[in-house]
């Protein structure tokens, strides 16, 4: 009974640690999930799924929302929200019964200018993939690079990024390069993608440098959020948010620059003893502690209990519990991503850093250029 007894205790102790450090991860893997999702319907349905599957049902929600939306007649996210067809329309399934079986078809006039460039640009980027790029002969390759560079419309950045994003470290240095030059959010979106995902250093920094490169579209709310993220994307948006010295990220990095970070604690607890005891228990004074205070001199008596009766399953030594802690850790990489974007050093002193951001909104409000409202500073260290 005692071993049983032993693993029931240790499980109790740990299990509210242990839920919150689940919690933190799912959060976190959530935000790499996010940060790498493709923005289709297919997409957001896997992620909604994977939501519910870990209990985070308004995310999901959210998610099969998103599905709709780039694809209203999908079946799966339809039915997720409470919707069923009638004819040609999906009307909400507590009023199926007000709509007949079969509605008239509707009409939708879509224009298709921007889905058929961007299957031409496809169609031209797979040529040059194969044509020249593929090619063994430097000459070919270079004159292929430079096709490439010349693609300077907004519906080239989805498929320069799928096109290749799926070849060889070149292939993706080259679409680093060639996202950095085309104007547009999407394009800054796909750039970020490569930063935080792609699993080589040598495509990485070229995704860094060509958002760095870039005056706007850079994707900072993306980073921003990785912050929050696994440790990989935590490094990799604060490396990428220093090298484009933006300022705007300044109060989200100074909130990570302490990150709270579980880690286990193993300890011994003395024997109670006996884990069940019929009888009575007779106190007595053990001993007397003196206290000396302002002259006068007290008693301190320390009690104890002396059990009369049958006891069982004690006297088998201390318990090994483990049980996980949080504590607040400094991240080199975000006191490094702060000094390259701010030029000075106020180490891990959070004060110091939003004193300096302060600062700089004050000398910045004048000239009209908005930055984003400061979040409240924590108490000082």
């Amino acid at each position: 009974m005692r071993p049983l007894l032993t693993t029931l205790l240790a499980c109790l102790l740990a299990a509210p640690a242990l839920a919150a450090d689940e919690s933190i991860q799912i959060q976190r893997e959530y935000v790499d999930r996010v940060l790498t999702l493709d923005d289709t319907a297919a997409a957001h349905v896997a992620l909604a799924k994977w939501c519910e599957a870990n209990g985070l049902a308004d995310r999901a929600r959210r998610h099969w929302q998103e599905a709709v939306l780039r694809d209203a007649d999908n079946k799966e996210a339809r039915g997720a929200l409470g919707f069923v067809k009638r004819g040609a329309e999906w009307v909400p399934a507590s009023q199926a019964s007000v709509f007949p079986a079969e509605l008239p078809p509707t009409t939708v006039v879509v224009d298709p200018t921007s889905a058929e460039k961007r299957r031409a640009i496809s169609r031209e980027v797979q040529a040059i993939v194969i044509r020249c790029l593929g090619s063994a002969d430097p000459a070919t390759r270079e004159k292929g690079r430079d096709q490439i560079f010349m693609m300077r419309d907004a519906e080239a950045a989805e498929p320069i990024f799928r096109l290749l994003g799926a070849g060889n470290v070149e292939m993706r240095r080259l679409a680093c390069e060639a996202l950095g030059r085309i104007p547009g959010e999407e394009a800054g979106r796909y750039l970020v993608k490569f930063a935080l995902g792609d699993p080589t250093e040598e495509v990485y920094r070229a995704a860094v440098a060509a958002l760095a490169s870039r005056d706007r579209d850079r994707g900072v709310p993306m980073l921003v959020n990785a912050l929050g993220g696994s440790e990989k994307a935590m490094k990799r948006a604060a490396y990428a948010l220093g090298e484009m010295q933006e300022w705007r990220a300044v109060p989200a990095l100074i909130t990570h620059l302490k990150t709270l970070e579980p880690r286990l604690v193993t300890y011994e607890v003395p024997d109670s003893g006996p884990s069940m005891f019929s009888g009575t228990l007779v106190p007595y004074i053990a001993h007397m502690t003196p206290i000396v205070a302002g002259g006068v001199v007290a008693w301190k008596p320390t009690v104890a209990y002396l059990p009369i009766g049958a006891g069982f399953g004690g006297n088998d030594g201390p318990v090994t519990v483990h049980r996980t802690i949080y504590e607040l850790v400094p991240q080199p990489i975000i006191r490094e991503a702060l000094k390259k974007i701010t030029g000075q050093d106020g180490e891990f002193r959070s004060q110091d850093w939003w004193k300096l951001w302060d600062r700089r909104r004050a000398e910045t409000a004048p000239g009209g250029a908005a930055l984003p409202p400061a979040p409240t500073p924590p108490p000082a260290e």
